[in-house]
Parts: structure tokens; sequence; C-alpha cells
């Protein structure tokens, strides 16, 4: 009987267990009973309207307006490039239209100049490539030429050797003058190409710096078509045997002497001067290249700073 109620005496413990780990494992909230909801925080009406309808920008229009005008304003004020500075970037390029002009003419002419002067073929390559040692010779003496004489004053300098080698070229009896003539307008290309870049660098602000130095270079390529187009019009529609003479010496001369009267009439570079010490001509030459909006009125505090 002991051990008969032993037994029982476990089983109803085990039974219990079982029963309680089954009540664990139920949820504690009926089906019937809803779940309560947490409560909301109270918001104000000011609250409320924000938290419903995100607050935008106003006036959208109005500032895309205010923007445009701005924009346009800013346009209205860039500033425009004067009718001198306009005439300098002109003459001032023609530098490049010399030196392509001349790297261009030697292919066209050669074939005159061989049979008017009766060359061999070691002349006729030393007569090209003479302007490039004359160019190699005289372009590291172009810095010094700028500051000791001027930028404006250098190309004048060099249109002079121009008029030189043109005026030797077209009446050159033998090839020594040829090979003389053609050193003297490598010379000249050389400084004048330098003298020509720091003249529009100086002159230029910087909106419009990238654009007028860029326009020696475009002259460069120009003079390549000027050339053969003169080879052309000279040595293969005329025929004319002399005609490279027409071809150094003509159109040499002329491009020289076109840059030469004008430039004349251009101012000298304002920095220049200032480093010379002549401020009152320096502020001259900036007012002449410097637009009139761009100038309150008397007051010279802009244009110092250019000069400083």
């Amino acid at each position: 009987e002991i051990f008969e109620n032993k037994i029982s005496l476990y089983l109803s413990i085990f039974h219990f267990h079982i029963h309680s780990s089954i009540l664990l494992t139920i949820p504690m909230t009926s089906p019937e009973t809803p779940e309560t909801e947490r409560p909301q925080p109270q918001l104000g009406s000011t609250e409320r309207g924000d938290a419903i309808k995100p607050s935008l920008p106003k006036s959208t229009n109005n500032n895309n307006n205010n923007n445009t005008k701005n924009s346009s304003m800013m346009l209205c004020s860039k500033p425009k490039m004067t009718r001198t500075l306009f005439l300098a970037t002109l003459y001032a390029s023609i530098s490049g239209l010399l030196f392509g002009y001349q790297m261009g003419i030697t292919g066209g002419a050669m074939h005159s100049l061989e049979s008017s002067m009766d060359l061999t073929a070691a002349q006729c390559e030393s007569i090209a490539s003479i302007f490039f040692i004359g160019l190699m010779i005289a372009s590291p003496f172009g810095g010094y030429a700028c500051d000791r004489l001027g930028r404006r004053s250098s190309m004048l300098y060099m249109d002079g050797l121009f008029l030189l080698a043109a005026f030797i070229l077209m009446l050159a009896p033998n090839y020594t003058m040829i090979l003389t003539g053609r050193f003297v307008a490598g010379c000249a290309s050389g400084i004048s190409l330098v003298a020509s870049v720091s003249y529009l660098t100086e002159l230029a602000t910087a909106e419009n710096r990238g654009a007028l130095v860029s326009t020696v270079e475009a002259s460069v390529s120009l003079g390549f078509l000027v050339s053969y187009l003169a080879s052309y019009a000279l040595t293969v529609s005329i025929d004319f045997e002399e005609g490279w003479r027409m071809l150094f010496g003509v159109g040499t001369g002329l491009l020289a002497l076109v840059q030469w009267m004008g430039m004349k009439r251009m101012p000298e570079s304002p920095e220049w001067l200032a480093e010379q010490g002549f401020h009152d001509k320096a502020h001259a030459a900036l007012r002449r290249i410097t637009p009139r909006n761009n100038l309150e009125g008397n007051d010279d505090s802009s244009l110092a700073e250019r000069v400083a």
C-alpha cells in the first residue's frame, strides 16, 4: 500500500507539472477581449497641423523670378570688350599669322625657287630649316626684349625685322641672301610671338584672358591657310617662275606693315608701364581698354588694383 501510495503521489506530481507547462504556453490575453490601444499624445492645433501638413517653401514662383532677374542682371553687367581692346587683339594676333605663314609658305614656294635659282635638294632643305634655326636662337631672348623694350615696342621692332627680311628675300640675287632673309624672318617671328602673348595676357581681364590669348594660336592655323592659298594662286594657277619672291617678300612685308601701322595706335601694356614707374601712362592705357560701365567715376581704385 505504501508503494502504491508513492506511485500515485508521483503520478499526481507529474500531471501537475504537465498541466502547468501547458498553461504557460497559452497567451494571457483571450481572443474575445480586444487589445488595449496605447494612448496617443495629444497635439495642439498648431502641432497637429504641422504634423499633418509639412511646411513647404513659400513663394516659389517669386524666388524663381528673382533668380531669373539676378541672372539676367549678371549677364547684362558682364564687361564688354572695348574697341581699343578688340583692335589690339586683332593686330597682336598677326604675330601668329606671320609665324604660320612663314612655315607654310616654304612648301608652296620651293618648286618655283628651285627652278628659278637652280638649287639642289640640299640647298632647298637648308632654306626651309634656316627659319627654325633663327626661331630657336631668338625665342629665349623674347622675354628679355619684352622686359627691356616693352611688349608693344617689341612687336614694332620685330615688324621692322620682318620688313627687312621681306626686302632681302624679294631682291635676293643668290642662295646666300635667301638664307639670310629666312634667318632674319625666323628671329623676328620668335620674339614677336612671345611679345604678342605677353601683351594680350596683360591687357585682358580675368573674364576674357583665355579667349584673347587663344587668338594667337588660331592665327597660326590661319597663317597656314593663307600661305597655301597664296602658293596655289602664284605657283599653280599663274605658274609664275619668280613667284617665290612674291610669296616670301610681298606676303611677309604686307602682313608686317599692317601690324606695324595698327600697333602704333595701340596702348602699351599697363603692367609694364607700372613696372617702369609710369603710373599715369598705365592708368591712361587702362582707361582705353576698360569699358565705361566698369569705371567708377573718377575713383581709380579699380584701375589701381590691376597695376599694383
